[in-house]
């Protein structure tokens, strides 16, 4: 189900509007709009983003160049990028950036809401993942009570002070029972957040619970009825295919296998290309999907995600 809501669906972040650099912003907000992730439009006509994770190596920014329209890195790495006096434009030029927070959780420690505010206004990425805090199924009721609570309140506070910013915000969403989620769907639905994320690595960290990852997600789906979900941690096709089309992205960093950018073989040409077309399979199978929220029927479980 796309949400309507009255901005028209190409309409650009309130700053792009005005439109004061030669009709650059504009085009690049209408780039934004074509990857299904700003907030509080409808989706473009054929959703489906791959969106790879990449390091500040001088490999992965010649793969970049040319080659890809979106790019993900961690807060570690644009931090580091910012204090050099880059911004996202300035290292990635065309390509759209995203900045996630979905790091170690001993790094995440160093991580608070002023500090993220000062990195979206220097860096200037186009989305960001804010202010991850990890709720584990290991957590006492009362723990992930107080994670969450302290979750929303960074996620508000970020909120507020980037709101006259070129960033779109995509908040994680947290909690191992559907009533901590569904503070959570409260809190976006206030925000006016109508995309959201999901963090998928820890159903990998030991084994693969991938069949839990697939069954949670689509439980996720239908009780916020997302118009777009952004997925990090997951880019394998067989998964991707078997998920609600509510999930419209995925980022990670499967790329790297799948263009044989390691193989010295192989020229940085060839590895371009073997990306774009493993990238365009992974895009495929995100916008497979032809119905909408209740094809899988009402869950009547008590809760069973893994973690986040």
């Amino acid at each position: 189900m796309n949400k309507t809501t009255d901005t028209p669906a190409r309409e650009a972040k309130s700053d792009r509007e005005t439109n004061t650099d030669g009709g650059e912003s504009r085009t690049r907000a209408e780039q934004a709009y074509q990857t299904g992730l700003v907030q509080g439009t409808e989706l473009p006509n054929h959703p489906g983003q791959e969106i790879p994770r990449v390091q500040a190596t001088q490999a992965h920014f010649e793969f970049v160049d040319q080659a890809v329209d979106i790019v993900m890195i961690s807060v570690v790495t644009a931090r580091r990028l910012a204090d050099q006096g880059k911004t996202a434009k300035s290292v990635f030029d065309e390509a759209l950036v995203a900045v996630t927070t979905t790091i170690h959780d001993e790094d995440l420690e160093e991580w608070f809401p002023q500090r993220e505010i000062q990195l979206i206004r220097e860096f200037d990425p186009d989305f960001y993942v804010p202010c991850d805090r990890p709720v584990y199924r290991t957590d006492s009721k009362a723990e992930r009570r107080e994670k969450i609570s302290r979750y929303l309140r960074d996620i508000e506070e970020i909120a507020d002070a980037v709101r006259s910013q070129h960033v779109e915000l995509i908040p994680l969403v947290k909690g191992i029972l559907p009533r901590e989620r569904a503070r959570c769907y409260r809190c976006f639905e206030e925000l006016g957040f109508d995309r959201i994320g999901y963090y998928c690595a820890q159903y990998f960290l030991s084994g693969n619970r991938g069949e839990e990852l697939i069954s949670d997600v689509r439980q996720i789906a239908q009780e916020n009825q997302p118009t777009g979900m952004l997925l990090i941690g997951l880019q394998s096709r067989s998964y991707l295919s078997r998920l609600p089309p509510e999930v419209i992205a995925a980022a990670g960093q499967r790329w790297i296998a799948q263009s044989g950018l390691r193989d010295e073989s192989l020229s940085m040409r060839e590895t371009q290309q073997q990306y774009q077309q493993w990238s365009r399979q992974v895009e495929e199978s995100l916008s497979g999907g032809q119905t909408r929220l209740g094809m899988f029927g009402t869950t009547e479980s008590a809760g069973g995600i893994y973690g986040n």
